[in-house]
């Protein structure tokens, strides 16, 4: 993934800068994760134990996505801090490069990083650990430090207990439906709180 993510760094760099300044390096980036992550789902890991469906239950995608909404929000308001914004070049972006951004935000990142994390990284320490909690903490903390894009300790811990309560979703599920439509949701609402909460 790591290597995917560099991918458009490879562009000459006019159209580098180009994507930079137009808002769309980020999301043609989680496109080509997107493409190549879901192609490996679907062709070799899909009927593998935990990659399924699994059970979903709306009364775990309450309480989980409840418990989202509390690390996302609730803690980083206690402390007398704004949780770190993810969107803010999003309202001078032109409406092509807006719904890009939305989209890929939104559904794309979501669904290839729980594969990749939740499917292929926690199960894989899963069964190397032999532990499902060492699995959880080794992949949550793997998660959170993927996320480069932020700076500061806060945003790594509160992505750090997202990835556990994803992590918990899967497991309890035994599946990635779960954990993706409470990564969606969540997105959706922390890449647009200013349209929400303003």
């Amino acid at each position: 993934m790591v290597i995917l993510t560099g991918a458009p760094l490879l562009l000459p760099e006019q159209q580098e800068r180009v994507l930079i300044e137009s808002g769309l390096f980020i999301p043609l980036m989680f496109t080509i994760e997107f493409l190549v992550v879901f192609q490996l789902y679907f062709f070799l890991l899909r009927k593998k134990e935990g990659f399924g469906m699994g059970a979903f239950s709306l009364k775990d995608f309450i309480l989980f996505f409840t418990l989202i909404l509390i690390i996302q929000f609730a803690i980083p308001a206690l402390a007398a801090e704004d949780p770190e914004d993810v969107s803010n070049y999003e309202f001078t972006q032109p409406l092509i490069s807006f719904i890009f951004i939305q989209i890929s935000y939104i559904i794309l990142a979501p669904v290839y990083e729980e594969i990749a994390i939740r499917g292929g990284l926690f199960g894989s320490l899963n069964i190397f650990l032999r532990a499902k909690i060492p699995a959880a903490i080794l992949s949550s903390l793997i998660f959170s430090f993927l996320h480069t894009q932020y700076s500061g300790y806060k945003p790594f811990v509160i992505l750090f207990f997202v990835s556990l309560t994803l992590t918990v979703a899967r497991i309890r599920s035994n599946g990635l439906l779960l954990p993706v439509m409470l990564h969606i949701l969540m997105n959706c609402i922390v890449i647009n709180k200013h349209y929400f909460f303003s």
